[in-house]
């Protein structure tokens, strides 16, 4: 497979391709470090000149918007996007539901996870093996549904940010759909939350 990793982050994006071949020493893993939160033809050209097939974007909440329209204007349409994501998980989800080839993946996912997701990566949806839900993640997904910040979970469950993760993992997997909010409204027309 091959991987660009973008970031404005020099650091972030170097340890990010360590980490990746080491954990699939096969993949070709390059870098493109931006110096704005706007894309240019140069990555558009390293994109199709290297038969990029996922790019991943490290994006921070202030710039995420603007990363995203101008990403749009450079995409090619057999390139797979990727966004790394602090909090503002919900927002990004707007902008790209009804973008094909977009996933946003939360920037504390543990690394076996995200290397399964980018080579599962279909559309906006991944295509695991299937899974089922813990008694914790339901308690998870009715504190979120109630409007709880990850924060407040954290300490009302007594869970690592990690624990948290993990869980809001396997309920998108369960639900096959990319993000939490999407699982809440599988959840309630299930009737697996009430």
């Amino acid at each position: 497979m091959k991987v660009l990793i973008v970031s404005m982050s020099t650091l972030f994006i170097e340890a990010l391709q360590i980490a990746i071949r080491d954990k699939r020493p096969a993949w070709q893993v390059d870098t493109y470090a931006i110096q704005a939160p706007l894309f240019n033809q140069a990555l558009r050209k390293k994109i199709k000149e290297q038969c990029i097939e996922v790019v991943v974007i490290e994006t921070t909440n202030q710039h995420f918007a603007l990363i995203i329209e101008s990403l749009k204007k450079v995409k090619g349409p057999e390139v797979d996007i990727m966004l790394l994501v602090d909090s503002r998980m919900g927002e990004v989800y707007h902008l790209l539901k009804d973008e094909e080839r977009w996933a946003s993946v939360t920037k504390n996912t543990r690394l076996d996870e995200f290397v399964l997701l980018m080579e599962s990566f279909k559309s906006n949806i991944s295509n695991l093996l299937e899974v089922s839900l813990k008694e914790l993640d339901k308690k998870i997904l009715r504190d979120l549904a109630v409007g709880h910040t990850f924060e407040f979970i954290q300490h009302k469950r007594g869970m690592s940010a990690e624990e948290i993760d993990q869980s809001l993992y396997r309920i998108n997997t369960y639900f096959k759909v990319p993000n939490y909010i999407e699982s809440i409204s599988k959840a309630f027309e299930q009737k697996i939350i009430t």
